[in-house]
């Protein structure tokens, strides 16, 4: 009984922490349709402004790499503003909606 309950114990605290690191993608959809759609499509499907990627193409890390390079000015672009808003959070959520959008 000891072992099983250990065993529970351990799982339930992997399962926790992969859900800090997961976004909602009802949020993210939210978001994304406010600040982000007008240049990416509302299907992310465009190119913004025929400079960037396809973001529909792109998985989970590399979205929430370049939002966070847009944020720090690391990348210039048109939408650094809507990105500077973005909480770390904010930006998972987006990615978790644009990954069902595949």
């Amino acid at each position: 009984m000891k072992k099983t309950a250990i065993f529970i114990t351990a799982l339930f605290a992997v399962s926790s922490v992969q859900a800090e690191n997961q976004g909602n993608s009802e949020q993210g959809e939210r978001l994304y349709k406010r600040s982000c759609a007008t240049c990416h499509g509302k299907q992310a499907e465009k190119r913004a402004l025929g400079e960037s990627a396809v973001i529909k193409q792109l998985k989970a890390d590399e979205i929430i790499t370049a939002l966070q390079a847009h944020k720090d000015g690391k990348i210039e672009g048109a939408g650094n503003n809507a990105k500077a808003r973005l909480s770390e959070q904010d930006m998972k959520d987006i990615a978790a909606f644009i990954q069902n959008l595949k």
